[in-house]
């Protein structure tokens, strides 16, 4: 297992120090999938989470007094004023349900009622409920409920607990009112709703985000969010539903349309293997985003076999000339004491940070090629897994092109054996040779058959990776080594970009690495770690270099 992050602080005291590595509690729970966590809002659900049904018997119907227009032997139910009746009537129903099934548009004149069939089918409902004191209340209510704070790969941000177990009269009339919305629904789309209804509230603040995702799972059909965002919230504010088309592959593709949230709308979705969506990360510094959302279940449907990606291959190593092999490493690294001492700390901990491990002219030179010279950076996803900016190799300038032929040699293969342990190159001692000992996390031998993958990357605001299922590269034992380049002011973990490690099944995270300029991060990881890099949100704006570079290679015994 990971502990410490050690690090070789220096060239001028050759001396080694251990910090902690920087954990934060993800919200993954276990499951039979490989990654599975706590859901959230109606537009933040992911895998492994549904909320029980509360109701005694799912055959209950709704009561007639909370219907629209009608009333009880006592009187008219209070609640039947909420909801704008004008839009639950027969009229704008009947024309919902036949545009639904036709998988066309449609918008009604009198009430702005709005379905759109692209890039998947959505309905926005304005002026829901009637009542502006009860909107008012209603939000005063969300906002005295204790919130948790919820942060891992695919969204950060703050929610209640499940608001069916509220004693809020408030909330419990908005509860009702679902009831009704869930006969309303099932007459539009024709799927025959059960009475389990999951409904949360839901906070974004400043640079809170909820990243690519379908919704699917199990039992949900419907995914609807109720908006009490201020009345003067625009685009600039960020926070939009983002919507994506997908692939004849079923991947998202790109980012179709953007709602803009509105105080007082109600919008809904019909859930399925395409109904790829985002929440934008929210810019403004003073406006918080409010919701309660959540998902209509009915009988689920099939959801097709996931398409797995082929990696690019990773290949043996190459030669290099030894004048260019010693002009870029620092020599600290290159002597045998020290390199025993790296060993050692490695063998027990799996992970370790060498700082200023390039020469200071060659990283120098790295660095203003990677941000002055005219690169070819592609943008690669798809968005439910990636997004982060990719150099063509094959233009990459002649400096750069230099140093991954040097991390694909054999010398870089000699010396990262020396340094951790690993059996990468013929001439690396066997475990039992000399002073290298094994710990508690101590490597072990791979099959003889070394060979690298490289990257160049680059990272600014809005980049990530998410830990997903179908990631083929984590199926091998690997060692990972991030050469961190263009971020020498102290990088925060707070502005995301850091890479996050976790155990499949486990609730915490093992180890993180923070981006440090000319730092050299080595983890190895097994079958059962999955990794990821944080979202880089906006507060790397204000940044006076806002992005950093990244050579990445994944080793293979």
């Amino acid at each position: 297992m990971y502990k410490k992050k050690a690090c070789i602080e220096s060239l001028a005291s050759q001396e080694s120090q251990v910090s902690p590595s920087k954990a934060a509690k993800l919200d993954i729970e276990p499951s039979n999938s490989p990654v599975t966590v706590v859901a959230s809002d109606g537009e933040d659900t992911l895998p492994g989470f549904s909320t029980p049904s509360h109701r005694p018997d799912d055959t209950q119907t709704t009561p007639n007094s909370l219907l629209p227009g009608a009333a009880g032997a006592a009187g008219q139910n209070k609640r039947i004023s909420y909801i704008n009746e004008s839009i639950l009537s027969s009229n704008v129903q009947n024309q919902l349900q036949k545009n639904f099934a036709a998988s066309s548009d449609y918008f009604d004149d009198a009430t702005g009622v709005k379905l759109c069939h692209v890039p998947f089918r959505h309905c926005i409902l304005p002026n829901f409920i009637t009542s502006q004191d009860y909107v008012n209340d209603l939000e005063s209510a969300l906002l005295d409920l204790p919130l948790r704070d919820k942060n891992n790969d695919l969204y950060k941000f703050s929610q209640s607990r499940d608001l069916n177990h509220s004693k809020s009269s408030m909330i419990a009339s908005f509860r009702a009112m679902c009831e009704v919305v869930r006969g309303f629904l099932t007459g539009v789309t024709e799927i025959l709703l059960n009475s389990k209804i999951d409904l949360f509230c839901s906070q974004y603040k400043y640079t809170d985000v909820l990243l690519c995702h379908d919704d699917e799972l199990e039992e949900r059909r419907i995914a609807f969010i109720y908006y009490l965002v201020p009345e003067l919230w625009c685009q600039a504010d960020g926070g939009t539903l983002d919507l994506f088309d997908a692939s004849d592959l079923g991947h998202p593709k790109s980012i179709i349309k953007s709602v803009v949230p509105k105080r007082n709308s109600f919008l809904f979705f019909e859930v399925s293997a395409l109904s790829f969506h985002q929440v934008a990360e929210v810019l403004s510094e003073d406006k918080t985003r409010l919701t309660i959302s959540g998902w209509f279940h009915g009988p689920p449907l099939s959801r097709p076999d996931p398409q797995i990606e082929t990696l690019p291959p990773a290949v043996p190593y190459g030669g290099i000339e030894e004048d260019v092999f010693y002009a870029w490493f620092n020599p600290l690294y290159l002597a045998p004491d020290v390199q025993t001492d790296v060993r050692k700390r490695f063998e027990e901990d799996s992970e370790i940070e060498l700082t200023d491990f390039l020469q200071e002219e060659k990283y120098n030179a790295l660095m203003t090629a990677l941000k002055e010279e005219n690169i070819d950076w592609n943008l690669v996803g798809p968005a439910n897994k990636r997004n982060y900016y990719l150099a063509e190799q094959a233009k990459l300038p002649s400096i750069v092109a230099e140093f991954l032929r040097i991390i694909q040699s054999d010398a870089a293969f000699l010396v990262l054996s020396n340094l951790t342990g690993l059996r990468l190159h013929p001439l690396a001692p066997a475990d039992n040779d000399g002073d290298s000992g094994t710990g508690s996390g101590s490597v072990t031998n791979g099959g003889g058959n070394p060979r690298c993958r490289s990257e160049v990357r680059k990272w600014e605001h809005g980049c990530y990776t998410l830990a997903h299922d179908t990631d083929t590269e984590i199926q091998d034992f690997a060692l990972d080594v991030m050469m961190y380049v263009g971020c020498d002011n102290e990088w925060s973990f707070d502005y995301g970009g850091y890479t996050s490690y976790i155990a499949k099944g486990e609730d915490d995270e093992l180890l993180s690495v923070c981006p440090a300029g000319n730092s050299l991060a080595l983890v190895y990881r097994d079958k059962d770690t999955m990794r990821f890099v944080k979202h880089l949100n906006h507060k790397v704006t204000k940044l006076s270099s806002p992005r950093f570079f990244e050579i990445n290679a994944v080793y293979y015994e």
